[in-house]
């Protein structure tokens, strides 16, 4: 398998059948990693499992795991292709409709991953077991939100006894 390494932008296009393991293989040549320490998976696994041991997209807001991906929808029909981009650039995120989602809507043909200069770049994402990402709230905003669910219920029993 051929990998396509675009050293100015710290990318790299692989086959969704690639191991891990031979990603690593390619990159330690150019002196870059992906930064994991899972290897015995594809890439195309790895990302439809949801990455695990990848660093957490909180430890940096503007990196970012996949840049780019083409990708074959479940049933065959069309093909999805995500152009390599920077983070949140350009419309809607169909790369989290593929990773994690364990190929339920698509599996991935080829991705566009972000790799890292080798010295220095080994990072362990460990496991949250719960991420509250809700802020507290104050009982004012508690108010609002009741009222507004109750409102939200009553145009709904109104709708309903239109019908």
């Amino acid at each position: 398998m051929s990998f396509e390494i675009d050293h100015a932008s710290l990318l790299v296009r692989v086959p969704g059948a690639a191991t891990l393991a031979s990603i690593e293989r390619a990159l330690a040549s150019a002196d870059l990693t992906l930064g994991i320490d899972i290897a015995d998976l594809s890439v195309g696994d790895w990302l439809a499992r949801g990455a695990p041991g990848a660093p957490s997209s909180f430890a940096d807001p503007a990196d970012h795991l996949v840049a780019g991906l083409t990708a074959t929808l479940a049933n065959g029909s069309a093909t999805i292709d995500v152009r390599p981009s920077p983070r949140r650039a350009v419309g809607p995120d169909l790369v989290a409709l593929l990773v994690g989602c364990h190929e339920r809507f698509a599996s991935i043909d080829h991705v566009w991953l972000r790799v890292h200069p080798k010295t220095g770049a080994r990072r362990v994402a460990l496991p949250t077991e719960h991420l509250d990402l809700d802020p507290p709230v104050s009982s004012e905003e508690a108010a609002l939100l009741d009222a507004i669910a109750r409102e939200l219920a009553r145009q709904a029993e109104h709708e309903e006894e239109r019908d």
